[in-house]
């Protein structure tokens, strides 16, 4: 292990976490148009990518002690896992703010649908 497999992991990390943003997008776009009926097919999508950015995050929290302690890492290795970590943070951050939205909306969309509805009540009489 040295550190440039360590930025090409950081680098695949960055990559899946891109799908998973996109994949969020797409929750909340059918969230939107509120046919949950795609739902279940973008939570299995998300949930494998969730689980290969959990086996890939295991690997990399040793990895990057591996690293640490090696002494011949260059300034321009050391920029580039600074600027992918800076990324793999701000997609993290937007997958983040997406489902809250999504969240939002769904809460909002069953509060709707859970309201009595007055008119009905009121042409009964």
């Amino acid at each position: 292990m040295n550190s440039h497999h360590l930025v090409a992991a950081l680098e695949h990390e960055r990559e899946l976490l891109r799908e998973f943003y996109a994949l969020s997008e797409k929750q909340l776009l059918v969230a939107e148009t509120d046919n949950l009926q795609n739902v279940g097919e973008l939570l299995d999508q998300r949930r494998d990518l969730m689980l290969q950015l959990s086996v890939l995050e295991a690997n990399l929290s040793v990895w990057i002690d591996y690293v640490r302690f090696e002494e011949q890492v260059s300034i321009a290795v050391v920029r580039r896992l600074r600027s992918t970590r800076d990324d793999i943070v701000a997609l993290a951050n937007a997958v983040v703010d997406v489902d809250e939205r999504t969240n939002d909306l769904l809460d909002l969309s069953a509060s709707i649908h859970r309201q009595p509805r007055v008119f009905a009540s009121l042409e009964l009489n």
